[in-house]
């Protein structure tokens, strides 16, 4: 299923603190605009660290039309309102968009690359698991 913007704003994910999003084909990330700086240096990890496994998302969004949506919460209270059950600075979750991962703007680069080891190998997974269930229809 396409995911829309609007489809997103009706979620449990959704914060009024996203005022600022960055869409770049199956990825969607949610921000603060104050925290544009850190969520530019995620998506540009993203892209060239793990440029392999971002190559393997556009291949597998382009067959199911399902997203990664990032959410830059600014605080850990902000995180676990929407992730009760999940106690860390990164949380993830699927729907029936795609996959939902939150996160705490990271207080530093400890911190970050944590949040970046979370983040790519939930997305690894949920590709694994897509690639498996498309071999099973």
């Amino acid at each position: 299923m396409a995911a829309t913007y609007s489809s997103f704003m009706t979620t449990r994910f959704y914060s009024p603190v996203f005022n600022t999003a960055l869409f770049d084909g199956p990825m969607r990330i949610y921000f603060s605009q104050s925290y544009e700086s850190a969520a530019l240096k995620i998506y540009h990890l993203l892209q060239t660290e793990y440029s392999a496994q971002w190559n393997l998302l556009k291949a597998s969004s382009l067959k199911s039309k399902e997203h990664v949506f990032l959410m830059m919460y600014p605080d850990k209270i902000g995180l676990e309102l929407v992730f009760p059950d999940q106690v860390s600075s990164a949380a993830v979750q699927e729907w029936d968009e795609g996959l939902a991962i939150g996160f705490c703007q990271p207080q530093d680069d400890a911190e970050l690359a944590q949040q970046l080891e979370i983040i790519t190998q939930s997305i690894a997974s949920w590709i694994e698991k897509s690639k498996t269930y498309e071999v099973s229809i």
